[in-house]
């Protein structure tokens, strides 16, 4: 088992390939870090294949990772009004099955309850924007 993260892998193979493009004296020993990190040396360019450290890459996966947290914030948003609505719809349901029971059990008419129901339905419609109703007249 290596010492060594797959990204510190990564990182080594790519500074010793810039020291390499850059004229350098000084070499890493491939083998030698290989055999340092209990790693082949199959293993250790596999790890640098997948993980590209280059600022340009970085700044790629970067902006990816930018957009995708954008599409699961409106994802999360278009979730939270949609349970939001479910509520507000349940609710209003269930105001008016108690409007419907308390008129089949009392009949028709105004009551101090039937009130209380209405003021809780018209309260939640003027939230929305839309106007009350009066279902006594």
């Amino acid at each position: 088992m290596s010492i060594f993260t797959k990204e510190e892998i990564a990182a080594i193979l790519q500074a010793a390939e810039l020291l390499k493009k850059k004229g350098s004296s000084e070499k890493i020993n491939i083998a030698r870090f290989c055999q340092e990190a209990g790693i082949s040396r199959k293993n250790a360019y596999k790890h640098k294949k997948t993980i590209n450290l280059s600022p340009a890459a970085f700044e790629e996966k970067l902006k990816h990772l930018e957009e995708q947290l954008t599409r699961i914030q409106e994802k999360l948003q278009k979730a939270e009004k949609r349970a939001r609505d479910a509520d507000i719809y349940w609710e209003v349901r269930n105001i008016l099955v108690e409007l419907n029971k308390d008129i089949k059990k009392k009949g028709p008419g105004w009551t101090p309850e039937r009130q209380k129901l209405t003021d809780r339905y018209n309260s939640i419609m003027i939230s929305l924007g839309q106007k009350p109703h009066n279902f006594w007249d």
